[in-house]
């Protein structure tokens, strides 16, 4: 059984190949971290996968209608303006939509996920709050509860914690591998590597639109690896939290 599959993945953005053959299987279970430098095709990876540009070669995500795909698959893009002038609450319960007649009020099951959502993502205390009267990283949180809310076997996050403080960077992050560990999947791209190699079962480092390696993060994240790819010297430190990764400085 397999979460996505992708093969010969190919997308072309004007005169520019972003994506090359690319061929990956993702199972259940898996918390994958998306890595690689800007431009490495990571964010058209995602919406290539889901079937939200063109694209040569196929998804088995993209190849569902789309009313499967919205029940197999969350989607929590790398943009976190809300226009909509709705309280948190009503934001969030738009992730049960896919499962919900028009007109038809908020079923037993769909008030339990907004609340477990609501909860997970650390935005129950304003439920009630305008989304425009909140910070960019109170913003994130509210659509990061919006697709925990959709309870998909599947969640593509790209860049989920680039808004956050610290702590709901660590705690999305633990959101994630929980979720991964109920059997469920999720695919992320992240610039931390540090959260990447504590957090996530399995790397995938892109590079120019191709995987340059994929596997535990110990194996993706060596320094030969990281200076090829990104162009830096890095401390790796083995601790019992995981694998520490701290950039030092640029090799040219």
């Amino acid at each position: 059984m397999t979460a996505l599959s992708l093969q010969k993945l190919s997308v072309t953005l004007g005169k520019n190949p972003v994506l090359r053959d690319l061929d990956l299987t993702i199972h259940p279970g898996e918390c994958v971290g998306l890595i690689g430098p800007n431009g490495a095709g990571k964010s058209t990876l995602m919406r290539a996968a889901l079937g939200l540009i063109p694209s040569r070669g196929r998804s088995s995500l993209a190849s569902l209608p789309p009313s499967e795909r919205a029940r197999a698959a969350a989607w929590l893009p790398q943009t976190r303006e809300i226009a909509w002038d709705l309280d948190v609450a009503t934001v969030v319960a738009l992730g049960r939509t896919p499962y919900r007649r028009l007109g038809v009020p908020l079923s037993e099951d769909d008030q339990a996920a907004i609340s477990d959502a609501l909860a997970k993502a650390d935005v129950a205390s304003f439920a009630d709050r305008r989304v425009g009267t909140l910070s960019g990283g109170e913003q994130a949180r509210v659509l990061l509860a919006r697709a925990l809310a959709q309870k998909a076997p599947l969640i593509l996050a790209d860049e989920p914690v680039a808004a956050l403080d610290p702590a709901h960077q660590i705690a999305t992050m633990e959101t994630f591998a929980a979720f991964s560990r109920e059997g469920r999947t999720v695919i992320t791209a992240l610039h931390d590597l540090g959260l990447a190699a504590r957090w996530c079962t399995r790397l995938i480092l892109l590079n120019e639109g191709r995987v340059f390696a994929d596997g535990p993060p110990s194996d993706v994240l060596t320094l030969d690896n990281l200076r090829a790819v990104y162009g830096v010297e890095v401390h790796l430190e083995e601790s019992a939290g995981g694998l520490i990764v701290q950039p030092l400085s640029r090799t040219t």
